[in-house]
C-alpha cells in the first residue's frame, strides 16, 4: 500500500515552462485538478512530498496552497530527500510512489515500489516508470497518477462513495 507520494515539481506539477517578466518575477502554470487530489490524498492518510532541484518562491507558495509540509528545493542529489522521507515516516520503499519526468528523477524511481511519470517526461525516464500518464506535466497527469494509486491501494470506491452520497457520508 502506498503511504507517500513523492514528486517533482518543474515538468510534474507544472507544464515544465518558467516564464520570468521583466522584474525577475517568475511564473509558472499548474493544474487546478492535481491540485484537488492533493486534498483527497491527505485525507485518506496518504501524505505527498515535494522535491525539486532548483529553488522557486512559486513552488513553496504552491505548496503551502496545497498544504504540503514536505518539501525539498535545489535538490540536485534527490536521494537524499528521498531517504529523508523514509526515514521520518518510517516507510518501506514499497509504500513510497514518486513521480519524475527528468534524469535526476531516476534514482529514487528505481528505489520506490511505484514509479510513474507525465507523458512528456523524457525517454530514460518512461523506462524506469512502472506508468506513464497519457498526460503531460501540468495538465492533469499528477491527477491521473495519484487516482491510479488510489485504485492501487483500494481507495478509490470508498473515496467516490462520499461524492456520489455527500448527504450520507458528507464530502470530504
Amino acid at each position: 500500500m502506498i503511504k507517500l507520494i513523492i514528486m517533482d515539481v518543474d515538468g510534474v506539477l507544472t507544464d515544465g515552462r518558467i516564464i520570468l517578466d521583466d522584474n525577475g518575477v517568475e511564473y509558472k502554470f499548474f493544474d487546478v485538478k492535481d491540485g484537488h487530489i492533493f486534498h483527497i490524498a491527505f485525507n485518506f492518510g496518504i501524505k505527498i512530498a515535494l522535491i525539486s532541484g532548483r529553488y522557486s518562491k512559486v513552488t513553496q507558495i504552491r505548496a503551502e496552497q496545497l498544504g504540503v509540509e514536505d518539501v525539498f528545493q535545489n535538490q540536485h542529489n534527490k536521494m537524499d530527500a528521498y531517504r529523508q522521507l523514509k526515514g521520518k515516516y518510517g516507510l518501506k520503499d514499497d509504500e513510497i510512489a514518486y513521480i519524475g519526468d527528468d534524469v535526476i528523477d531516476i534514482p529514487p524511481m528505481i528505489a520506490c515500489g511505484f514509479a510513474a511519470c507525465p507523458a512528456d517526461a523524457v525517454e530514460e525516464v518512461k523506462k524506469v516508470s512502472d506508468y506513464v500518464s497519457p498526460f503531460g506535466g501540468g495538465r492533469g497527469a499528477v491527477r491521473d497518477i495519484v487516482e491510479l494509486i488510489f485504485k492501487k491501494n483500494g481507495l478509490w470506491d470508498r473515496m467516490m462513495e462520499k461524492y456520489l452520497n455527500p448527504d450520507k457520508n458528507g464530502l470530504l
